[in-house]
């Protein structure tokens, strides 16, 4: 007897098909809710019929690669360097997004910085839009960098970014002054 169930997660969509041989796949799937990519990953290799959106590669998951650093910032670091500019870029918009403690923040900056020396003009963009959510003082020498960029585009989204920076400070101190 074949049941078809309905699943979606972020790496998943589409329907499978679990029959009945696949009956520990299910309950897998069940019980590792939380761990969506895992029971992903198993029934990527169980379950026939399943339509499969976007699975990282494998080498990107921590304790799989060979790289003994398996902390968000290093895996993010790593897809930095893959050949394919869409990982690049993905993994730029992701470090843009860690700078919740100062050391994250230093930590994702120094990755970004790394990354402006891509050879996709598009990422080194993104680096810059994504060194727009640090401080300034973090953000500020990657951001003197990449003035020195070839690219018209990436130096004039140096200033826009730099220009938000002053007005944001700007419109702190008038919030103080006119407390």
């Amino acid at each position: 007897m074949r049941t078809t169930e309905k699943r979606s997660s972020p790496h998943f969509t589409g329907e499978c098909d679990f029959s009945a041989e696949n009956k520990s796949v299910k309950a897998l799937f069940d019980i590792l809710g939380g761990f969506r990519l895992l029971a992903v990953l198993a029934l990527l290799f169980v379950v026939e019929g399943c339509a499969v959106r976007r699975v990282p590669p494998v080498r990107y998951l921590p304790l799989v690669g060979n790289r003994g650093d398996s902390s968000m910032e290093a895996i993010l670091e790593r897809a930095l360097t893959d050949k394919n500019p869409v990982v690049r870029l993905d993994a730029v918009r992701l470090l843009g997004t860690m700078h919740a403690t100062p050391e994250e923040q230093r930590r994702s900056a120094s990755a970004l910085g790394r990354a402006l020396k891509d050879k996709d003009e598009n990422t080194r963009l993104e680096v810059v839009k994504a060194l727009a959510n640090f401080s300034p003082d973090i953000a500020g020498p990657y951001l003197m960098q990449a003035m020195k960029d070839e690219s018209i585009r990436i130096r004039l989204q140096v200033v826009m970014v730099l220009r938000r920076s002053y007005e944001k400070a700007n419109a702190q101190v008038q919030a103080v002054q006119g407390q």
